[in-house]
């Protein structure tokens, strides 16, 4: 992994290396070898994840906002529930998006969404956060039981979206 981020980093200077692409490039490790998922790499990231990894994640602030508008006009309940208590798209987004979800969900569920993610482009992370943000908060006690910033946040990003079997 480390010949492939540094073969990045490289390759792009101006992007050079940030902590997200290692769970990219890992993977593409775990699919092909090094010099494939090297240019895998550098296709999704000139493709996909243009804007990013530069600084200040613009791209990643701006799309958090996108899937915190979309949660909000979807159920204005939960809308209001993540306002009212400051969580902000930036305090679970950033993850999602520079990782792709690689870090949050079970391994077939990520296959299936970067299927998707290939096919339709940035578009599926930010419906994606729609749907976690909709399955998270949809209960009106579980809203009850966060009853503020710490406990709202905590709660969910303590969530695991596992299949059941």
């Amino acid at each position: 992994m480390n010949s492939v981020l540094r073969a990045y980093s490289l390759y792009n200077p101006k992007v050079g290396y940030c902590q997200g692409m290692t769970s990219v490039a890992g993977m593409f490790l775990m699919l092909m070898p090094a010099e494939q998922a090297f240019w895998c790499l550098v296709s999704i990231m000139n493709k996909y994840l243009t804007g990013y990894f530069s600084d200040g994640l613009l791209a990643v602030q701006l799309d958090g906002r996108v899937m915190e508008n979309l949660t909000a006009d979807i159920n204005p309940e939960i809308g209001s529930f993540l306002k009212g208590h400051g969580i902000e798209p930036v305090h679970y987004s950033i993850e999602w998006f520079l990782c792709v979800y690689t870090r949050t969900l079970p391994w077939d569920t990520v296959l299936r969404i970067w299927d998707m993610f290939l096919c339709e482009g940035v578009k599926v992370l930010i419906k994606t956060g729609v749907a976690l943000l909709l399955l998270a908060f949809d209960d009106k006690n579980v809203r009850k039981r966060c009853n503020g910033f710490e406990k709202a946040l905590s709660y969910f990003k303590s969530i695991k979206y596992q299949k059941s079997y």
